[in-house]
């Protein structure tokens, strides 16, 4: 008997009605079964069941073929097919917001967290003040100005800035028509913001609450502090990667207590409103293959928000008639590539003389952190290129103000390779433009405050022409002042050197207090001869000279940080050159099984492979159609997401591969694969009819092309799995954020064991090579746990390790399972967990010149690798043999390099 068709998602679409009149149709001929259907039309039953499924729109042939089998008018049908597939209005404004926050005027389509508004109002209704936490992009300020702000009578929303007193005083006059000038005056109390607040029956809403770490001197911070506590009614909303700078003002930790709302990641219903609704609003149609698709490319993702929007918006500029399809979004880039596309397009259509403009004011916007992700910043429009700003406010990637401009969201730092690669390249020399901007804006002609010393030296070798006119004024008055101090103290020298004839008799008593100066003096010097020397090390000159100063600072002053040097400089000296190519600069890499590297280039849907355990023409690997998402640990099997579905293959040769089975998943769901080290056991995320019935199922590989269903996991969106190498357990995070699910693989038999690995925003991420343990990672939060899990049913905490600068680290055991390595924007960890409770890091690769994009573990004398844009870095972490292989090839400084950087510090034996 022949299956029933499975209902049609709605009927109220363009798409939706296209379907169903295909079914009346088929119905008026008889109700043919799709398969007699096929023998007509020359399509396969599927193609046709397809065309009538309301998914996504067939093709034009599909539909001809389907209405001529079934009787019905031809050109009526292609007239129809023509008015919904028709070339989309390049003019018409899309229904998303793209990459800017949701406003008060956006809240009709702000949809899908209606229930985290309604808890926010709550808690602004109970509590004086109220902090909003989540990852850049989690949706905070969209939360506060589209769903808090509707809600509130009256409401006074702004960013802190520079000067939080000053921008208190612009909004309260805007919003009460008193004097700006007046309220300066009376909020130098803090206490008066809060009295300005009540009698106007305001409430103070601050977003962006991170910028008085980022922006805000210490007086500024201070007591914008004192004055948000003393007010009635508050709300701020905070990057979570800043809980810990919150942490040290004892006054907002007291009034927040129990007033903290987390704004994690939307659940499948939540994403599924948020993509349909706004369309479904003007009219439109979103396929359903593209919902399923969107909802598990980002399933988890605490920083979403804006890429799922940006992506809609180009989908919407590529839809067919009022559909937005599959086809689109894949076409725009999808979640992974859309605002690279969008912004590199738009840099590409610049003149050389303006791309180098669009860099300076693309940097010129950028904050960089200091142990936290870079953030935006505002900078005024008058300092600006008019011409160039407008073109990429146009584009949506700089928001401006009357005055100001700013990048529209941080996704795009963390998603356009080009701006990530500007910002590693002129690290260095941005932090000491910014901080010559803040002193110019506090100068106001107060000669106390003009540069000195190193300061200005640094400055003074800033590009002139990237200066603004202020920032020229403060630097030339600094240099002038500078002229005038040098001549002074020639005098003054000239005077006490006759002094110190008539004072010596006074040393013999400093005697005692010399050596205990002297030691920290040396400490200093070798600690700014490190820098020096991991600043050399990055040079396109012979690293020799760097190694050797990196190795007399650590044995001048030895400790952590020159440790740390010695052995980032050591593998600076030798890293390796990986030649890699991708449209879009950075491809996604991986590395997987033993040592295989992939680049995966979207566009073309091919990966690259390369062996990094090879050297020369061998280390190419081949390229391969689909992308490999996971690789067995010899490197002979894989699966493989390929545009006939996702497939497990003997990829022996890559250019060849050979499929061993299919695998009843679709491309998209390859994201949600964990396997064992051998890849014959494997789980994967399965959608059993759209994104609403996704399970977890678990299969054997046993050779002679099939695979052998074990077992469904049914229950909440899958957020995470992984399986531990030798194929016993396999643990599991879904989106409810509830307790880590274990389940313990026993043969065929998979057995849920109940215990509480722990409870809210935890996704599981590596099991060490034993399966003793667990590492989880707090995507929210940034933090990283280590489970010992060697008894399922009692699992333990076995470490904590320190908070991480970004959200979602990459992660890697080393074999023993009693190292792990952490990988986070440019800066590579190692921490030893030989002692439970007692994590120790043992080394520090920092400051990397690009983010590193992948880590594996290696093999002696390499505990580690990691992978930046072009190089691969042999990573060594026992310092004493990194010693003495450089004492072999001579490492000692020559006097003048002593002299040159160790000036005054006694000379000691290196080796």
């Amino acid at each position: 008997m022949p299956r029933t068709e499975r209902p049609l998602d709605s009927e109220d679409t363009e798409l939706g009605r296209f379907a169903a009149d295909l079914r009346k149709l088929r119905d008026k001929a008889g109700k043919p079964s799709y398969r007699a259907l096929a023998s007509r039309a020359h399509y396969s039953a599927a193609t046709l069941s397809d065309a009538a499924g309301g998914k996504k729109l067939p093709s034009l042939a599909v539909t001809l073929a389907y209405v001529k089998a079934c009787g019905g008018d031809e050109q009526e049908w292609e007239q129809r097919w023509r008015a919904i597939a028709a070339p989309p209005d390049p003019t018409g404004e899309a229904p998303y917001v793209g990459l800017k926050a949701f406003q008060k005027e956006d809240a009709d389509r702000f949809l899908g967290r209606e229930k985290l508004t309604a808890k926010l109002a709550d808690l602004v209704a109970r509590r004086p003040l109220v902090g909003v936490f989540g990852a850049s992009g989690s949706g905070k300020s969209s939360l506060l100005r589209a769903g808090l702000l509707p809600r509130l009578d009256r409401a006074l929303i702004f960013t802190p800035g520079v000067h939080p007193l000053d921008e208190c005083a612009v909004r309260l006059a805007q919003a009460t028509g008193h004097s700006a000038v007046v309220l300066r005056s009376e909020l130098t109390d803090p206490a008066a913001l809060g009295l300005l607040a009540q009698q106007h029956d305001l409430v103070l809403v601050i977003d962006q609450f991170e910028e008085v770490f980022t922006l805000c001197g210490p007086e500024q911070r201070d007591w914008f502090v004192q004055a948000l506590v003393k007010a009635p009614h508050v709300v701020i909303g905070v990057r979570a990667d800043f809980y810990g700078h919150i942490g040290r003002h004892p006054e907002l930790v007291e009034a927040l207590e129990g007033s903290q709302l987390l704004v994690g990641p939307m659940t499948t219903d939540e994403l599924r409103r948020a993509i349909v609704e706004p369309a479904k609003h003007v009219g439109a149609t979103v396929e359903s293959a593209l919902v399923t698709r969107l909802v598990a490319d980002v399933a988890g993702q605490t920083a979403a928000l804006p890429l799922v929007q940006h992506a809609l918006v180009e989908t919407w500029h590529r839809r067919r008639g009022m559909t937005l399809s599959l086809v689109g979004y894949e076409e725009a880039g999808g979640i992974e590539h859309a605002i690279a596309r969008t912004a590199e397009a738009v840099y590409e259509q610049l003149t050389a003389d303006q791309q180098h403009t669009a860099r300076r004011i693309f940097l010129r916007l950028i904050a960089l952190g200091e142990g936290t992700e870079d953030t935006k910043r505002r900078a005024a429009r008058e300092d600006l290129d008019a011409e160039v700003l407008e073109r990429l406010a146009n584009a949506r990637l700089v928001t401006l103000t009357e005055q100001h401009a700013e990048l529209t969201h941080e996704a795009l730092i963390r998603s356009w390779p080009r701006l990530r690669d500007w910002i590693a390249e002129d690290r260095n020399t941005l932090r000491v433009h910014h901080q010559l901007t803040e002193a110019a804006a506090e100068w106001g002609g107060d000669r106390d405050l003009l540069y000195k010393g190193a300061r200005l030296a640094q400055a003074g070798e800033l590009d002139p022409e990237s200066l603004t006119e202020s920032e020229r004024a403060f630097l030339t008055a600094s240099q002038a002042d500078g002229r005038r101090r040098v001549r002074r103290t020639r005098v003054v020298v000239s005077i006490l050197s006759v002094l110190v004839l008539l004072l010596a008799g006074t040393v013999v008593f400093a005697i005692d207090q010399s050596g205990e100066v002297s030691r920290q003096r040396d400490v200093a010097v070798a600690r700014g001869a490190a820098d020096e020397a991991r600043r050399m090390a990055l040079l396109p000159t012979d690293s020799g000279e760097a190694v050797r100063l990196a190795l007399a600072a650590y044995k001048v002053a030895p400790g952590d940080a020159n440790r740390d040097v010695l052995l980032t400089v050591d593998a600076t000296s030798r890293r390796e050159r990986l030649e890699t190519s991708s449209a879009l600069g950075t491809p996604f890499t991986k590395v997987d099984g033993d040592g295989l590297f992939k680049t995966f280039e979207g566009a073309a849907f091919r990966t690259t492979l390369w062996n990094l355990r090879d050297h020369g023409p061998g280390r190419h690997q081949g390229t391969m159609d689909g992308l490999p998402a996971i690789v067995s640990d010899d490197n002979r099997r894989a699966i493989v997401s390929t545009a006939r579905g996702t497939e497990l293959q003997d990829i022996t040769n890559p250019s060849s591969p050979r499929t061993l089975a299919a695998v009843p998943a679709s491309a998209y769901q390859t994201r949600g694969f964990s396997a064992n080290s051998a890849l014959d056991t494997f789980a994967g995320v399965v959608s059993e009819g759209g994104d609403r019935d996704v399970v977890i199922k678990v299969w054997r590989y046993a050779g002679s092309g099939q695979l052998r269903e074990i077992a469904t996991l049914a229950g909440e969106f899958p957020w995470a799995l992984r399986m531990s190498p030798d194929g016993r357990i396999l643990a599991v995070s879904r989106l409810n954020a509830g307790p880590v699910e274990i389940w313990r693989l026993d043969g065929d038999a998979v057995n849920r064991v109940y215990a509480n690995v722990t409870q809210g925003a935890w996704e599981p991420f590596q099991v060490s090579a034993d399966g003793r343990f667990l590492l989880m990672v707090n995507s929210v939060e940034g933090k990283v746990q280590v489970w010992d899990v060697a008894d399922p049913a009692n699992p333990v905490v076995w470490a904590d390790i320190a908070t991480l600068p970004r959200a979602e680290p990459m992660v890697e055991f080393a074999p023993g399972g009693r190292r792990v390595l952490l990988g986070t924007e440019r800066a590579v960890h190692v921490w030893d967990l030989a002692q439970r409770g007692k994590p120790v890091r043992v080394a520090a690769f920092e400051n990397f010149p690009d983010n590193v994009t992948a880590v594996d573990h290696w093999s002696p004398p390499y505990g580690f690798i990691a992978l930046t844009k072009g190089y691969i870095w042999l990573l060594r972490t026992d310092v004493d043999q990194v010693i003495e292989d450089l004492c072999l090839g001579g490492a000692a400084l020559s006097d003048q390099e002593w002299a040159r950087y160790l000036p005054d510090v006694e000379r000691v034996p290196v080796c």
